[in-house]
């Protein structure tokens, strides 16, 4: 079409002249964004994530680095007696699988000390409730031994670790708890201890109770 033409075409039918110069541009832009997706989405630069579990968090963090990926912890706050504290306990995407290198690798590192915890009254509450006091908690590895004693079933002495601790003392949520009992092999001759079944199930569970309350109103200081 010679440039008179054009001109022509252009005064008689300036809408489709417009309309055709849309399409065109249109298709253009289409096509450019075809070349630069595969850049904008890294199409074509798959990777395999690397195993950095058991790794240092320093030694994890410069494989992933060294491999194109990004990386981030998602959590650090977790203990486990499995694993040295600060190295990473898992990983996601999981190791060997396939991700484009933009992907970022969430860790889960092994604190550097376990959680801890006050640990709560347990002197002259029955086992039963102690124990749930302590399951509750998180408290794992629990000992029960008994001594002779009148007050049968009640928790006489606390220890964690081997040492007598004082009620409110923050100790590790992964320590060994040992509760000696009273086994009521001795005689206890002074009427008012004696008490009906109704009346100890209704002491137990104030107890329990309170020391429920105790425990939330300390959590949330």
């Amino acid at each position: 079409m010679s440039q008179n033409a054009y001109n022509d075409f252009k005064e008689k039918h300036p809408f489709i002249l417009n309309s055709i110069l849309m399409v065109v541009a249109a298709i253009a832009l289409f096509y450019i964004a075809l070349l630069f997706i595969d850049v904008f989405t890294s199409h074509g630069q798959e990777r395999r994530v690397p195993d950095v579990r058991t790794m240092t968090l320093e030694n994890a963090i410069n494989a992933l680095e060294d491999a194109g990926f990004k990386w981030d912890i998602s959590d650090s706050t977790t203990f486990s007696e499995q694993y040295p504290p600060g190295v990473v306990i898992d990983q996601d995407p999981k190791a060997g699988a396939k991700v484009k290198a933009i992907r970022v690798i969430y860790l889960k590192v092994n604190a550097l000390h376990p959680r801890g915890v006050q640990l709560p009254r347990l002197q002259e509450v029955s086992i039963r409730q102690g124990l749930a006091i302590l399951q509750s908690m998180g408290f794992k590895s629990i000992e029960v031994d008994s001594i002779a004693s009148p007050y049968g079933g009640l928790i006489l002495q606390v220890q964690v670790n081997g040492h007598h601790v004082a009620p409110g003392t923050n100790v590790g949520i992964n320590s060994h708890i040992r509760l000696t009992v009273g086994d009521g092999s001795i005689d206890n001759l002074n009427p008012d201890s004696i008490l009906d079944s109704h009346t100890i199930d209704s002491i137990e569970q104030h107890n329990y109770e309170e020391e429920v309350e105790n425990y939330k109103a300390r959590k949330d200081e």
